[in-house]
């Protein structure tokens, strides 16, 4: 992994309760995703990250997140940036959090739509969703609501295996 570009997204273990109900859920050592929208002068990245209290920007910290290091075209890129910045201000997918607490249990879960049709975020399904309009599938055949950050650690290291 590298360090922050437009584009690219970030993994972190996350805090609050919530993110680690997503890390204990999945087994995941990462809890949390973002998207980079831009990076400064000093090479702090300004990110896009769905909360419990909304999507928001916000610069991140030093060391936070650990970034993907998928080589994006420029358009790519634009591709993913415009789609993250739309989702500003969406609310959070508190169903897809109780999913992966089920999930923990046990119990089969599958999102319920793959067509974002209640404009509601988990972190992972922005990535997911933001990617696949830029052309790039990071979980095929799983509905983005149903991808969790560890799984988009998983697809980093198949594809370095590969």
């Amino acid at each position: 992994m590298t360090g922050p570009t437009p584009g690219a997204f970030g993994l972190a273990k996350g805090g609050g309760w919530p993110m680690r109900i997503v890390r204990l859920g999945t087994f995941s050592r990462f809890g949390h995703a973002c998207i980079c929208e831009a990076v400064d002068a000093a090479g702090r990245a300004w990110i896009i990250e769905p909360m419990p209290t909304g999507c928001r920007v916000r610069l991140a910290e030093p060391g936070e997140f650990v970034w993907s290091d998928l080589q994006l075209t420029e358009n790519q890129a634009q591709a993913i940036v415009t789609y993250a910045r739309e989702c500003i201000g969406l609310p959070y997918d508190w169903r897809s959090i109780a999913g992966f607490v089920l999930r923990f249990w046990g119990a089969k879960v599958r999102g319920e739509s793959d067509d974002h049709a209640d404009d509601r975020l988990l972190c992972s399904e922005m990535v997911v969703w933001a990617y696949r309009r830029a052309g790039i599938d990071l979980a095929p055949g799983k509905a983005p609501g149903d991808v969790s950050p560890g799984d988009l650690d998983e697809f980093l290291d198949n594809r370095r295996r590969a």
